[in-house]
């Protein structure tokens, strides 16, 4: 056989092979834990089960954490029950949660779930809204709760645990582990905003592209800006979409709710952004942020490793500007 023969069959072959090897792009889309999903996702074939695994897994964090759920264990907790043992996705939320409520000086605290109620933004919403912030406030603490030999001790009865701020994100993270145990490693997650960037979109060899909400638009297809992302974890936070106007007060009540005060009024705050490198942190420093005052933020994430943020919020003047910290504005498309 010649040489210009061989080359010409070795070249088919390679050809050939890399066809049959290519990877593509395959979605799956989806409505749980009261928002909507998407999972996209680069590879030779695509995961059958995928269904089947996504419903466990949504199934399994809501039985767990759903205050929304009165059978769930942590409604279950919340009625006084203390006989629950949780289970690992509860002590892993529970964990991280404690990790961010001490290095954010309080200001992200799941223990706020009687206020997120009186407010009328929680599972069990009072109509009237009429309320003694200082009596509900006194139920408010996480350095009151405590996890011992799997079971919740709470040092006063009636602390009502929220995890919302946090859960979204956690289940990003079970999801993407998921796909990493079925040999999926070029992924990109997102349920409700929060989402989680793994490997390479290989339909384009680049990373992946995602995009970040408009704070000052009410469409929430309109976009502040798109980053590039690869192995990171972005979470937002803002009240610009989640808020309602109090028919007794007349004052506009947003969704985060100051652990300090007790207050659900909007601030000078209108929406921050976190990489990290796991969503459930990302999650719930979005939401710290959105509570804290902007010099204590500023100070906070710069003493943070593996955490990057934006923070739009208004000036002395009411005039809009963006804080960013500087490996976040790297990651910024042009």
């Amino acid at each position: 056989m010649d040489l210009k023969k061989l080359i010409s069959i070795l070249l088919f072959a390679f050809l050939c092979f890399s066809c049959t090897n290519s990877s593509k792009t395959h979605v799956y889309s989806g409505y749980a834990l009261g928002t909507s999903f998407k999972i996209v996702y680069s590879s030779k074939y695509s995961l059958d089960n995928i269904e089947k695994l996504t419903d466990s897994i949504f199934f399994e964090i809501n039985s767990s954490l759903s205050t929304y759920l009165i059978s769930s264990d942590i409604s279950k907790i919340n009625k006084g029950i203390d006989s629950i043992k949780v289970d690992n996705h509860f002590k892993n939320v529970f964990n991280q949660s404690k990790v961010i409520w001490k290095s954010s000086n309080g200001f992200f605290d799941p223990t706020v779930g009687s206020l997120v109620n009186a407010y009328g933004l929680g599972p069990n919403i009072d109509t009237d809204r009429v309320f003694d912030i200082d009596s509900l406030m006194n139920l408010t603490g996480f350095e009151n709760v405590t996890l011992l030999n799997d079971r919740i001790v709470k040092k006063k009865a009636g602390i009502f645990l929220d995890f919302n701020a946090i859960a979204k994100g956690y289940c990003v993270d079970v999801i993407s582990k998921m796909l990493i145990d079925n040999q999926i490693t070029n992924h990109l997650i997102e349920i409700g905003g929060e989402m989680y960037a793994s490997g390479l979109n290989r339909t384009t060899n680049t990373k992946w592209r995602v995009g970040i909400a408009d704070p000052l638009n009410s469409d929430p297809n309109s976009y502040n800006l798109r980053l590039s992302l690869k192995n990171k974890a972005l979470a937002s936070s803002g009240n610009y979409r989640k808020f309602f106007i109090d028919s007794i007060t007349g004052r506009k009540i947003v969704h985060t709710v100051n652990p300090k005060n007790g207050n659900a009024y909007s601030t000078n705050v209108l929406g921050t952004s976190v990489l990290a490198d796991s969503c459930m942190t990302a999650d719930g420093y979005a939401t710290a942020l959105m509570a804290m005052p902007l010099e204590e933020s500023i100070t906070l994430i710069n003493s943070l490793l593996n955490i990057e943020a934006m923070i739009v919020y208004l000036d002395e003047e009411k005039n809009v500007k963006t804080y960013f910290t500087k490996n976040f504005e790297n990651l910024i498309l042009d």
